[in-house]
Parts: C-alpha cells; sequence; structure tokens
C-alpha cells in the first residue's frame, strides 16, 4: 500500500546529504482537507491515523509497510488499524511507489567540488612541476599555475610533455625570442596545435 497521491507531498529538500534518503518533514495542503468531504467523515482517532502513516510513508518513499509493521511503528492494536484502513480507503491506495531521487542539491555539488580539489591537489603540483621543468622559457609562472589548476591542465600532461619535447627540436624553437611565455603557452592550449613543421617563406625548414 501507498498513500494516494504522494507526489503531491515530497517537496523536502534535505539540507545534508546524511538525510536525503528520507524525508524529515512533508507537506500537506490545508485547502485540499478542508475542501475534501471524506476527511471531515472520518473520526478524531483516524484523521490523527492518517497523519501518523504520512509520517511513516515518508521514511519509505510513500509505501506503507504491512499491518504488523505499522502496529509496531505506530504502538496500535492490529484491530484497530484494520478498521482504520478500511476507513481511510478514500486516501490509501495499492501498489508500490516508485523510488523518488532527490534532486543534486548544491551544497552537495560543492562537497563533490571540494572532494575533488582535496583528491587532485598533490597530482597538480607534481605534473605542473614536470610540466615546468620540461618548458624552456620559464617566464609567467605564477600565471601558469593558474591556468593549470583551473582548466585542470594535468589531464593533459602527456600531450604536452609530447608537445614540448617535439618543439625543442625544431628550429622554432632553437630561437628563445620565438618560444612563448609559459603561461601564454598553456592559455592558448598551443600544444593542441599538434606537432607541425615551421616553415619560412612557404619552405618547410
Amino acid at each position: 500500500m501507498r498513500i494516494r497521491n504522494w507526489d503531491k507531498f515530497q517537496h523536502y529538500k534535505p539540507m545534508h546529504s546524511k538525510y536525503k534518503k528520507q524525508m524529515t518533514w512533508l507537506k500537506l495542503y490545508g485547502g485540499d482537507i478542508l475542501n475534501d468531504i471524506d476527511w471531515f467523515e472520518l473520526s478524531d482517532t483516524n484523521k490523527a491515523i492518517y497523519i501518523e502513516l504520512l509520517c511513516l510513508a515518508s521514511q519509505n518513499h510513500g509505501n506503507i509497510p504491512e499491518l504488523k509493521t505499522i502496529s509496531f511503528r505506530l504502538r496500535r492494536p492490529i484491530d484497530q488499524l484494520q478498521r482504520a484502513l478500511e476507513e481511510l480507503a478514500h486516501f490509501i491506495e495499492d501498489g508500490i511507489y516508485s523510488v523518488y531521487t532527490m534532486p543534486i542539491l548544491e551544497e552537495e555539488k560543492e562537497e563533490e567540488k571540494e572532494q575533488e580539489e582535496k583528491v587532485s591537489k598533490e597530482f597538480l603540483e607534481s605534473t605542473f612541476n614536470k610540466f615546468w621543468e620540461f618548458y624552456p622559457n620559464k617566464q609567467g609562472i605564477a600565471r601558469a599555475k593558474e591556468y593549470w589548476k583551473s582548466k585542470k591542465l594535468y589531464k593533459y600532461v602527456d600531450d604536452i610533455i609530447k608537445h614540448i619535447n617535439y618543439m625543442k627540436t625544431t628550429q622554432q624553437w632553437k630561437d628563445k625570442q620565438f618560444i612563448p611565455h609559459g603561461s601564454t603557452y598553456l592559455n592558448k592550449r598551443l600544444w593542441e596545435d599538434g606537432i607541425t613543421k615551421p616553415t619560412i617563406k612557404g619552405r618547410v625548414l
């Protein structure tokens, strides 16, 4: 069994990841209750039982457990609950509610981002040092470090080193005045230009 129209009650958005598997509060629409004749025909006891069932269902995506479990959780006798469920037929339906997946909150995204930065911090530093060791024009190190981190260039360290090693063998980079600053090389992603041979007036060197 499950609460009828359960979708209307699940507006809860957990503020902490440990609460995302269950709703710690649910939403009631007063207008729906006050305009529902079936609600006013319920006894005061069964109105209370319905609210208790809502709280119980909030821990299992709108689903209501078997009668024996309900009796234990609500501390009410089974025969009372059997009669109550008959009277509450308008508010309860058969079936299993598909598991509701809470949206990823900004707080969780921030936690994931912080975790990613924490994991890659040492690797970030070691890969940048590797790049800087190989790169021949050591100008703009501060900005180069910023680009390395913000653009996550450590992911391309092998391609970058390969390109640098090749360019060192070219006539173009033998003259250091034609080697861009390290920060410029990273910002313009020059290694993505591929390995090309420089030319002078259309002639390959």
